[in-house]
């Protein structure tokens, strides 16, 4: 026959042993403390010697390292209690008792160093797959434009929203095309703590993710006007030197202000300008070349600046610098393939262009265009007389005539040798002859050199109109005002000539 005591102990541990898996963990520890007692106690119940003393001692161990001080203390205290009731207190078994509640207690305290190791290699893991999950979609997000002005949004969004690095501000300062300032360029954040808290409220009750807050704040690249208008007001000196951006530069490491040193300038204009009282400087660079510098900071929240979290920026910033670099290129490239080389004017490529869609703009929103052609008079005397380099140089002055009067939404193109012209959508007729005997009169009483030696003692130019009706193609209102240039040329020279509705008038 088994004994009662011992069924009844196999039955606590089978239905301990089913129900733990449901329980917490406090919960589980506990039961399985209690499911030990009970089997010590079954186990002693056939008497009290030195294998019952090492199975009290073997329970005040479990208790001690699964509930720490209080556990190994009432452990102890309700062990030696049992151990005396049943006639057994002595040295002996009370220095087994204390010796495994001081062990369960040494083994609890390495568990919690191992789990508070173990917690920060999991922080640094998980903020080091956030970052690589950060890089990773800003790398499509730049991917995906050549603009600069994007590009910068898109690099400030990642270093700002909550879903990327999460610092409250940043601005980005760039070498300017002669490497001698930085300029500042664009920023996002807020100017005050209330702003910045509306608009994470605004991301947060919305559930943004990086890509969404990247769109959010490219509409907020327009709101952050303040922000913006000051920061582009700042040009620093980079020859200068002895100031924190060029330290970074130089240095090409970043720089964590936490006190304010009042004599160096950039330090104070940050200060006064943008109220910062602690910052962070990324420096730019591209094959060791300066590009600009990131400025980074906490006004909302005043969280510290700490170098860790500072140098999760600094593989965005050259992800960044080469980005922009190539967008620069990109741009110049597409400026230069539309642009003449020696005027500075659009060329006859994208006049042609632009002639087409203007065309079908104007047919389809019923909106006036109007075409101006120019060609300077006598200009082979001129070359012949002054010679190539002056006829350049003259060239280069109706340009800048041309370009000065036909400004806004208008586009002055050089067509090829002396030719000039100039494509205005939206101008009245009104509007458009008087734009067109501007540049007449300001080249006729320009002072070129040697003007006196043209046939008629001075340089001028003639200039035809013609005017876009419905249904027209765009060969036609070219060949109108050629025709009204030829006219000019026929009545005279330094003129304006208008083709219009099927007539040729001055």
């Amino acid at each position: 026959m088994i004994p009662l005591e011992f069924a009844i102990t196999f039955l606590i541990v089978l239905a301990g042993s089913l129900v733990r898996f449901y329980l917490s963990p406090f919960w589980n520890r506990l039961l399985l403390c209690l499911v030990l007692f009970a089997m010590v106690e079954a186990i002693s119940q056939s008497g009290f010697g030195e294998l019952e003393v090492i199975l009290y001692g073997l329970f005040v161990l479990l208790v001690s390292y699964s509930f720490s001080m209080y556990g190994a203390l009432a452990s102890v205290i309700l062990m030696a209690a049992l151990t005396y009731v049943k006639g057994g207190l002595g040295v002996y078994p009370m220095a087994v008792l204390v010796f495994a509640g001081v062990s369960g207690l040494l083994f609890h305290q390495q568990k919690q160093r191992k789990l508070a190791s173990d917690g920060v290699w999991l922080m640094q893991l998980y903020k080091q797959s956030r970052h690589l999950s950060i890089l990773k979609e800003i790398s499509i997000a730049i991917q995906s434009t050549m603009e600069v002005g994007k590009l910068l949004h898109i690099i400030l969004t990642a270093i700002t929203a909550g879903y990327g690095l999460g610092f409250n501000r940043a601005l980005l300062f760039l070498v300017d095309d002669k490497g001698s300032n930085l300029q500042g360029a664009v920023g996002i954040g807020s100017m005050t703590k209330e702003q910045g808290i509306s608009t994470w409220n605004n991301v947060v009750s919305r559930r943004m993710n990086l890509g969404d807050f990247i769109a959010l704040m490219e509409d907020a690249q327009f709101r952050d006007i303040d922000l913006i208008k000051l920061l582009r007001d700042i040009e620093i000196p980079l020859n200068s030197g002895n100031h924190i951006f060029h330290q970074a530069l130089t240095e090409k490491k970043p720089i964590i202000v936490r006190e304010l040193d009042w004599s160096d300038t950039v330090q104070r204009q940050l200060a006064e300008t943008f109220q910062m009282t602690s910052f962070a400087i990324v420096p730019m660079l591209n094959q060791g070349n300066m590009v600009g510098v990131i400025v980074v900071d906490n006004n909302v929240n005043h969280q510290p600046l700490e170098m860790e979290e500072i140098d999760s920026i600094v593989p965005l910033a050259a992800q960044a610098s080469v980005a922009i670099e190539n967008s620069r290129l990109y741009e110049r490239s597409q400026r230069m393939s539309i642009t003449d080389g020696l005027t500075g004017l659009y060329n006859q490529r994208f006049y042609q262009d632009k002639l087409q869609e203007l065309a079908q703009q104007s047919e389809r929103n019923d909106s006036p265009l109007s075409l101006m052609i120019a060609d300077i008079d006598f200009f082979k005397h001129y070359n012949d007389t002054n010679g190539h380099l002056e006829g350049n140089n003259t060239l280069i002055g109706v340009a800048k005539i041309i370009a000065n009067t036909v400004s806004g939404p208008h586009f002055p193109c050089r067509f090829g040798g002396e030719e000039f012209v100039a494509l205005l959508p939206g101008a009245t007729q009104e509007a458009t002859l008087a734009i067109a005997e501007k540049i007449r009169s300001a080249v006729e009483q320009h002072p070129f050199h040697n003007r006196e030696a043209q046939p008629s003692g001075k340089l001028t130019i003639c200039i035809g109109v013609a005017f876009y009706r419905a249904g027209m193609s765009v060969q036609q209102l070219q060949d109108l005002a050629d025709s009204a240039l030829y006219e000019a040329k026929r009545n005279g020279k330094n003129r304006v000539i208008v083709h219009e509705e099927g007539a040729i008038r001055p």
